[in-house]
C-alpha cells in the first residue's frame, strides 16, 4: 500500500517555507504522494453544518488556506518524484475548459505526477459565492467530469451539454499522463459512489469510520463492474484526518484515523488488507502540531506506520 502525507497549506503551519520543506523531507522519506484539499470560505452564518463536526461549525484552521492547485505547482518545482494530488476540488466551481488547461499545464511542468481528486461541493455557502444552484450541483459536477476528460482527449475538442458547451475547438497543452490525469471522485452516499464507478478513474474517501469507508469502497467497485468497467483497474485513496488521543477513543462511530497511535494504526492496516491502494495522513488538526519540529516529526513517524508502532512523538 502507498503512503502519502498533506502538504501544510492550511491553519497556523501554511507557510511557503514549511510547504517546501514537508515537499521535499516526504520525497527524502520515500512516501508515493503529497496532498491538499480545497476550503473557499469559512461563513459566519452558515446555511450549511460542517459535517466533519459535532457542532456543524469549521475548524478553525480553515480561516487561512492556501489555495490548493498553486501550492501543488509551488511543490512541483523543487520535487522530482513524489506524485501530487488535491483531495478533493469541487468540481462544480469550475469551468472545464480553464481547469483542465491549467492541470495539463501542471503535468507538464512536474513531469506527469499530478492526480486530481474531484467532489460536488457540500456548502451551500460555497456554491452560492461561486454561483452554483446548490441542488443542481450533482449534474453540473458531473458534466464538468465528461467535459473535462473532453478537452483532454483528441483535437478538434467539442462537448455539448446543459451546463457547458465548448465548440469544435484545438485545446492544448494536452496531459503528459495518456489518456489524462487520474480523476479520483470524493463520495459518500450512492449516487455519487456509483459516478465513481461510472466515471473516474477512482475513489478517495474521507472522516467516516473506517469499515463504512472499505463499504464505499466496495460499493464503487460494484458500480464500476455494472457500468462494464474493470473494478481492478480503479484506485482507492483514504484521507486519514489524523487526531490522535492519548488513551483509545471507545465509540463504534470512531471516524478513520481518530483514536490512540494503536487505533490509527490499526486503521491503516486494516485498510491495507481490505484492499485499499493508498492512504494519506493530514496532520492539519492534530492538537499538538503547532511547529516546525513536531510536523517533521510526525512526517518521519507515519513513514512506518505499518511496520512497527514506536512510542509517542
Amino acid at each position: 500500500m502507498k503512503l502519502g502525507f498533506a502538504l501544510p497549506h492550511l491553519g497556523p503551519l501554511a507557510t511557503k517555507d514549511n510547504i517546501r520543506m514537508v515537499a521535499e523531507e516526504a520525497e527524502r522519506l520515500g512516501y508515493d504522494t503529497l496532498w491538499t484539499n480545497e476550503r473557499v470560505l469559512v461563513p459566519l452564518h452558515p446555511k450549511t453544518p460542517y459535517p466533519g463536526s459535532p457542532d456543524g461549525k469549521l475548524n478553525p484552521e480553515y480561516e487561512r488556506v492556501f489555495e490548493h492547485l498553486s501550492v501543488l505547482t509551488y511543490a512541483a518545482a523543487f520535487t522530482s518524484r513524489i506524485r501530487l494530488g488535491v483531495s478533493v476540488i469541487n468540481i462544480p466551481f469550475y469551468n472545464p475548459v480553464m481547469l483542465g488547461r491549467r492541470i495539463a499545464t501542471m503535468d507538464h511542468l512536474s513531469d506527469g505526477r499530478i492526480v486530481l481528486g474531484v467532489g460536488l461541493a457540500w456548502s451551500e455557502d460555497e456554491c452560492d459565492v461561486n454561483n452554483v444552484p446548490f441542488r443542481e450541483r450533482g449534474r453540473i459536477g458531473e458534466e464538468c467530469i465528461e467535459a473535462l476528460i473532453a478537452v483532454w482527449g483528441p483535437d478538434p475538442v467539442e462537448y455539448r451539454g446543459r451546463y457547458f458547451t465548448i465548440p469544435p475547438s484545438i485545446i492544448g497543452p494536452k496531459p503528459v499522463q495518456q489518456p489524462h490525469p487520474p480523476i479520483l471522485v470524493g463520495a459518500f452516499v450512492p449516487r455519487a459512489l456509483d459516478r465513481a464507478g461510472r466515471l473516474a478513474n477512482g475513489f478517495t474517501g474521507c472522516c467516516a469510520p473506517v469499515d463504512a469507508l472499505i463499504s464505499m469502497m466496495g460499493a464503487v467497485r460494484e458500480a464500476a463492474r455494472a457500468h462494464g468497467r474493470d473494478p481492478a483497474s480503479l484506485q482507492m485513496v483514504m484521507r486519514c484526518l489524523v487526531t490522535i488521543t492519548p488513551h483509545p477513543v471507545e465509540d463504534p462511530n470512531r471516524p478513520v484515523a481518530v483514536g490512540s497511535w494503536e487505533q490509527v494504526r490499526e486503521d491503516v492496516i486494516k485498510m491495507r488488507d481490505a484492499g485499499v491502494d493508498e492512504v494519506f495522513f493530514d496532520l492539519a488538526f492534530q492538537p499538538d502540531n503547532t511547529d516546525q519540529q513536531t510536523l517533521m516529526r510526525y512526517l518521519e513517524r507515519f513513514r512506518g506506520i505499518v511496520e512497527a508502532a514506536p512510542a509517542g512523538v
